[in-house]
């Protein structure tokens, strides 16, 4: 069963969070374990643990650390902020080393306006920097492909885009398991 943590780069319940939530439950419908990571309150990264960040002082810290260590695969989602990433997020991945990511595959997605990919472009650099692999399929929404349900929780319902959801968890899941020899 392979084990994906699914990173929310948002810092209150938004779109976001709701892509991170659908995407979580479509990999567990495949089989995936799932550990959701939605607590954007973690100190600045201090550059003192780059290489070793197990030994940070913060527990929250080293707890995001041995999720990320014990995963097969990631999964980043931010909101579009400004053309780029989410600063939550990019504070998060700083608290991160190469040991952490490396020849892990790494899905993006993204919420802003147009379905744009300036987010998830520009995280591909970041992963590939800590030696991660970003699959092929970004997942990037807007707005409209949102519905409310009767409890008021957005509920993705574009139907090209849930197509989409298919081959982004799909392909996350095949980059998983031919990217695990390399790891050992």
């Amino acid at each position: 069963m392979p084990r994906v943590l699914v990173i929310a780069g948002s810092v209150r319940q938004s779109y976001t969070a709701a892509l991170t939530r659908t995407v979580t439950e479509a990999l567990i419908e495949r089989g995936a374990h799932v550990d959701l990571w939605h607590d954007p309150a973690l100190p600045t990264a201090d550059p003192a643990y780059h290489r070793n960040p197990q030994d940070h002082p913060d527990p929250e810290v080293r707890r995001l650390v041995g999720l990320a260590d014990e995963a097969n695969a990631l999964v980043l989602a931010s909101p579009l902020y400004h053309n780029s990433f989410s600063g939550v997020l990019k504070n998060l991945l700083d608290h991160l080393s190469m040991e952490q990511l490396r020849y892990k595959p790494v899905g993006l997605l993204g919420h802003g306006r147009n379905r744009s990919t300036q987010a998830v472009d520009q995280l591909r650099t970041v992963v590939r920097g800590l030696r991660g692999v970003t699959t092929t399929t970004p997942l990037c929404t807007v707005d409209a492909d949102y519905h409310p349900d009767h409890y008021g929780t957005l509920v993705l319902t574009d139907p090209d885009i849930r197509s989409r959801l298919t081959r982004f968890t799909d392909e996350l899941l095949t980059f998983t398991t031919a990217l695990t020899p390399l790891r050992a």
